[in-house]
């Protein structure tokens, strides 16, 4: 299943490398994202909560590196066994920073 969705997009991260012999290539996006009605029943949270997702290899954060985040993003999100993967990015707006 793959959707849109506007989001802040808090920040990014990527590794590359070798971790026990196996290769990995990748970027996670920090975004946040409001807490589900069950986490709020059941474990007593509010608000947002900043979750990662994968999104493609290090050459997506190469990309991505100069935005001035915290920044408004549309997403595209695919919905995989592992949780959500962002399929694409466009930035929507900067958001004001505190004072």
């Amino acid at each position: 299943m793959e959707a849109k969705t506007q989001c802040l997009v808090l920040g990014a991260k990527f590794f590359k490398g070798e971790i026990e012999g196996q290769h990995h290539d990748m970027t996670k996006l920090f975004v946040a994202m409001p807490v589900s009605e069950k986490d709020t029943a059941s474990y007593g949270k509010a608000g947002h909560d900043a979750i990662d997702l994968k999104f493609g290899t290090s050459e997506e954060y190469q990309k991505l590196k100069s935005l001035p985040f915290p920044i408004m993003a549309e997403l595209g999100l695919k919905l995989t066994t592992d949780g959500y993967e962002v399929l694409s990015f466009r930035a929507i707006s900067q958001q004001p920073k505190a004072a």
